[in-house]
């Protein structure tokens, strides 16, 4: 089995860094917005632009070193935690993983240098331009992310990780954390042993 794991929100705190980067070149003062509050994944609605363009161009141009390179791990150790996931994963050679981001133009090579930084041992990782497409070829996809979650497969299985902005949104299976699905091996096996039936298999 094929499993994907966003980057975002998953692995890496980018709101928070988004945060903190706007708040340091764009509002000149310190930021009023907690994580908790961003409940809209439309960025637009938490941060100023005079219009996409300029949201994009701040993202993915501008700043997109100091967004997506020096973001936190969602959780403090998570890499290291994950890692080791990945060597048992291989060893017991059933599944493999895959990163899974949404990237544009320097976020890609700003993206390389997070997991770079913090020594990820993924060997498969996909960029792509669209959230839909972050389920490719996977069977399960863990992730925060609504756009994705809400355009799941029919015949494939969604890993929600909790967040205020995808609280309108339904997963398979609903995590507050990767964590939870790395160290309870009981919850892995349930989420990897699903069979997802379609109306025609009825």
């Amino acid at each position: 089995m094929k499993i994907g794991i966003s980057i975002n929100e998953v692995l890496r705190d980018t709101l928070s860094q988004m945060d903190y980067t706007y708040s340091k070149y764009i509002s000149g003062e310190e930021s009023k917005i907690t994580k908790d509050e961003i409940t809209s994944f439309n960025l637009e609605d938490h941060f100023t632009f005079e219009s996409k363009k300029d949201l994009n161009r701040f993202l993915y141009d501008e700043a997109s070193l100091e967004i997506f390179g020096h973001a936190d791990q969602m959780i403090e150790n998570l890499m290291t935690k994950f890692n080791m996931f990945l060597v048992d994963i291989e060893e017991e050679e059933e599944h493999t993983i895959e990163l899974v981001s949404r990237e544009y133009l320097k976020s890609i090579p700003s993206t390389l240098f997070f997991l770079s930084k913090l020594g990820c041992r993924a060997a498969n990782i996909r960029f792509v331009k669209q959230y839909e497409e972050e389920w490719g070829d996977v069977d399960v996809l863990i992730t925060a992310n609504p756009i994705a979650l809400k355009n799941k497969p029919s015949d494939k299985i969604s890993v929600k990780i909790n967040a205020p902005y995808n609280s309108d949104c339904q997963g398979d299976f609903e995590l507050d954390s990767i964590l939870d699905f790395i160290k309870d091996e009981a919850l892995r096996t349930k989420i990897l042993n699903t069979k997802i039936t379609t109306q025609e298999q009825l």
